[in-house]
């Protein structure tokens, strides 16, 4: 299955309300799992675990980006030649730029020091924000991004310009314009 800036926004929206856990992309939290990152990462965990957060997948912020990428039929596998940090990330982006040039192109990553966030589209971005916070949408223009890039271990995908449909409303004859986005090469 080829990775896309399609998918990566379709599962980055259908992480939103997911806790924050520093240095996690995606597993399923257990007691054991906060255990080793607590040990790995004391700082990071200072806060007591709460009954609500076990169960569910937890992210840090450039794991919510991992999370897409290493998740092959509902499975997370822990990719080493993929696992960088945001900062990482950003070094690795094939197209990139300061945030006043970004293209607007969903998927695209956006950045700020040490921290990274997925553009969906609309002045939105999705962020694994922090542990008060959790998974979030946010406005791109109320975070201070100062970086965009685009994921290099992914497709982007452009989509087409919009097609008109022309129909007629059977109640009173009226012709009606709808639009509808089609893309190219989609392969999800």
């Amino acid at each position: 299955m080829n990775k896309n800036n399609i998918g990566l926004v379709e599962y980055a929206k259908s992480m939103v309300g997911h806790p924050y856990w520093y240095g996690c992309y995606g597993q399923i939290s257990t007691k054991k799992l906060y255990q080793a990152k607590k040990k790995q990462y004391p700082k990071m965990y200072e806060w007591s675990l709460p009954q609500s957060q076990l169960g569910v997948r937890v992210f840090d912020c450039v794991g919510l980006i991992k999370g897409y990428l290493w998740t092959e039929n509902g499975k997370v596998t822990y990719k080493k030649t993929q696992d960088v940090s945001a900062n990482g990330m950003y070094d690795r982006c094939t197209k990139k730029g300061k945030i006043n040039s970004m293209p607007n192109v969903i998927g695209t990553l956006v950045f700020k020091d040490g921290h990274v966030g997925v553009y969906i589209g609309n002045g939105y971005v999705i962020e694994a924000r922090g542990h008060a916070y959790g998974v979030v949408k946010t406005l791109l223009k109320d975070r201070g991004w100062t970086k965009w890039g685009f994921c290099p271990y992914m497709d982007y995908i452009t989509p087409e310009t919009p097609k008109k449909e022309n129909r007629t409303d059977k109640k009173d004859n009226k012709s009606t314009v709808s639009y509808y986005p089609k893309y190219k090469g989609l392969s999800v």
